[in-house]
């Protein structure tokens, strides 16, 4: 995934520099005065990007980036006063300078007032004691954590100087064209029965394909830094991080804001472009070996393209239409579009400041982001239950492999198990990592927003006690804490009509439900105890049910020394004569 800093902080000036909106600095203690003498100098790490080209607010807006690689979104009459700010002039050298590069009189005092309550706060100035500010790390929701640098940025851009002629005009055209024909062929000719059946026949090579897919991966990225280097930007590093709840990969392409819209979309285009390459150099692989297999990857390459252009998460699709509108910071506008929907509120700033087309396509996108995440929420706490119980199932499943495979010397398997049992808490890990951001947010923004207001309050203060005593009535043990069965599909049918029994406190499994799976057993329970693998123990079905009806109980034959006489069966001696053999 390409990975763009994009809780930008902003101040908004009016046209004459005198007035302009407090910027948010409610973390930083307030400015000193601006003192007679005084020498502004941007702060160390501070670049001066330019214009942000092609946005989408009705006034220009101007980018700078810190050293942390986060970007500051400022007014014109801001941008003009930084530049003025090198250390060598005096704030009426300053006022003379952005006067004549604004193009409207500014004064000292003008100067000085932006510098102490705007450009200082912010982070792009030092302070009037030459020290560069320590800002807090953006931290936004649904953002890349735990972030790890893998391959420093020299060793990328060396990369995209071996890809770039992909981006060609001419090359392009043609892979397009070429990957165009190849899916047809795929999909409407050729078909995926086949390469499907392999696969299942062979288990194995499902290892194969996850080392394929990872390259892909890292083929993928490298397709986003690619682009950005054709469009003369600089990519940054690559790593690997944890997005709500799995291992990914991304690459820092925030340098792509110096770029027009034009860039800015080859850019966060270029990662499915490089999965379609992908696909194309397997087909290629294919038509050589004939190995029907390595379809499969050119299926599964399809199916990421279509996960990526997915607006709703900050995927790649989610910065094309960042681009397209014109807005970097989409999430950032989800409160205030929904603040300004109350029909007795006034339209918030963050909204008005927005061009008419671009605040319609940004409200829709709010007003489809806003119910999806609230029904993917509301479905993590349902299924909570179900999930943990599963992991602690796995667990102990996971841990007896890792005993046996040690106690018998098999030490590949055991570093392999092991990894699977670290990998099994990401789950549970990410649903309650998630769970306790979101409520911190909330209840952040609810102390916040009723200073002052005690009646504000305590109305918060009981509708928190309401929502606690809630989840205690749907997570504390009481019978849903079985692990999923294997004949449970979990559509989203399914799913949602679980909220119409939320009233019975185990909306995951409800008694009719848990009856219905055979009291939903533990499969650790049910294999056999000579077998480390429960997937392939002959006990794992014995209580599954077919087709609704229970299966009959297996008789068993009686051994060769528990025989008797009137165990045994006579054969008439015409049945036990043997069929002659035809000749010839």
């Amino acid at each position: 995934m390409a990975e763009r800093v994009e809780r930008h902080r902003s101040s908004e000036s009016s046209s004459h520099g005198t007035e302009q909106d407090p910027p948010e600095t409610s973390e930083q203690s307030a400015p000193e005065p601006n003192k007679s003498g005084d020498v502004p100098k941007l702060a160390e790490g501070i670049e001066l990007v330019g214009e942000y080209k092609d946005s989408g607010y009705k006034e220009p807006r101007f980018i700078a980036r810190r050293s942390d690689g986060q970007i500051i979104q400022m007014s014109e009459l801001l941008y003009s006063v930084a530049e003025q700010c090198d250390g060598n002039k005096g704030l009426d050298e300053i006022a003379k300078g952005v006067s004549e590069s604004y193009g409207k009189n500014v004064s000292a005092e003008n100067v000085a007032q932006l510098v102490d309550e705007s450009l200082r706060p912010l982070g792009v100035l030092a302070g009037a004691d030459g020290s560069s500010p320590e800002l807090e790390k953006a931290d936004p929701l649904l953002a890349l954590k735990f972030r790890t640098k893998v391959i420093p940025a020299r060793f990328v851009r060396a990369l995209t100087v071996l890809f770039r002629p992909l981006y060609w005009p001419p090359v392009l055209l043609s892979i397009l064209g070429a990957l165009g024909a190849f899916d047809f062929w795929l999909f409407f000719v050729h078909g995926v029965a086949q390469p499907t059946r392999e696969l299942i026949y062979q288990p194995a090579l499902m290892i194969a394909l996850l080392g394929i897919m990872v390259l892909s991966v890292f083929f993928h990225e490298i397709g986003h830094a690619t682009a950005l280097s054709y469009g003369g930007g600089k990519p940054g590093v690559m790593g690997a991080g944890i997005y709500i709840v799995w291992p990914a990969f991304y690459t820092d392409v925030t340098d792509a804001y110096r770029l027009s819209k034009g860039g800015r979309l080859r850019t966060d285009l270029g990662g499915i472009y490089f999965n379609g390459i992908f696909a194309l150099l397997v087909g290629g692989a294919y038509l050589l070996t004939g190995y029907e297999p390595l379809l499969i990857v050119a299926v599964v390459q399809h199916f990421a393209i279509l996960q990526q252009l997915l607006p709703l998460l900050r995927l790649d699709g989610y910065y094309v239409l960042s681009d397209l509108t014109g807005v970097p910071d989409l999430f950032a506008r989800i409160r205030p579009t929904l603040r300004s929907l109350i029909p007795w509120r006034k339209t918030d700033s963050a909204v008005k400041e927005l061009k008419p087309w671009v605040r319609v396509v940004v409200t829709l996108w709010v007003l489809t982001v806003v119910p999806l995440l609230l029904y993917v929420f509301t479905m993590m706490i349902i299924s909570a239950p179900r999930i943990i119980a599963t992991a602690w199932d796995s667990f102990f499943i996971q841990l007896d492999r890792v005993r046996a495979a040690f106690g018998d010397g098999q030490t590949s398997k055991g570093v392999a198990s092991s990894f699977q049992l670290a990998a099994l808490g990401l789950p549970a890990t990410g649903m309650v990592y998630s769970f306790g951001r979101v409520s911190k947010r909330v209840a952040g923004g609810a102390w916040k927003t009723s200073e002052g207001r005690p009646f504000l309050r305590m109305f918060y203060g009981v509708l928190a006690i309401a929502l606690v005593a809630g989840l205690a009535y749907l997570w504390l043990p009481n019978g849903e804490y079985k692990p999923i069965q294997p004949e449970e599909r979990g559509t989203l049918t399914e799913l949602t009509s679980a909220t119409r029994d939320i009233r019975e406190g185990r909306p995951a499994l409800t008694p009719d439900r848990e009856e219905d799976l055979d009291g939903a057993p533990v499969l650790r329970d049910q294999q056999d105890p000579d077998n480390s693998d429960p997937w392939d123990s002959p006990t794992r079905n014995d209580a599954a049910v077919t087709d609704g009806q229970e299966r009959p109980e297996t008789e068993t034959s009686p051994t060769p020394e528990e025989t008797t006489e009137e165990d045994q069966v006579t054969v008439p001696e015409e049945e036990a004569t043997p069929t002659p053999t035809p000749s010839g």
